[in-house]
């Protein structure tokens, strides 16, 4: 195969799976929901305050956690056993953004 056609190959493979997940509404399969919800974690800390939108770190995580409809009752991530993160609870995000409630 040529390099042009590997590439081409790969980015096609990659576009369908962006495709089914978006219109699927659902994760990336090969992912745990611990995993994604440490993906959005790492993503809030790269962000400012004013890029949350406000939201802590965890409120942040979990705002997303839940509008995916995933995980409701992850409390904490431990894929560092020595390091467990906490998530912010439903219960204080709806409080903070009371539209949750009618996400489906």
């Amino acid at each position: 195969m040529h390099r042009n056609q590997a590439i081409v190959a790969i980015a096609r493979y990659l576009l369908e799976l962006v495709w089914y997940v978006l219109t699927r509404r659902q994760p990336y399969r090969h992912f745990s929901h611990e995993r994604i919800a440490y993906k959005y974690l790492t993503w809030a800390w790269q962000m400012d305050e004013e890029a949350r939108d406000g939201l802590t770190r965890q409120q942040f995580a979990r705002y997303y956690l839940m509008r995916l409809g995933i995980e409701h009752e992850l409390t904490r991530i431990a894929l560092d056993p020595r390091h467990p993160r906490r998530l912010a609870s439903e219960a204080e995000l709806l409080a903070l953004r009371p539209e949750l409630n009618h996400i489906e």
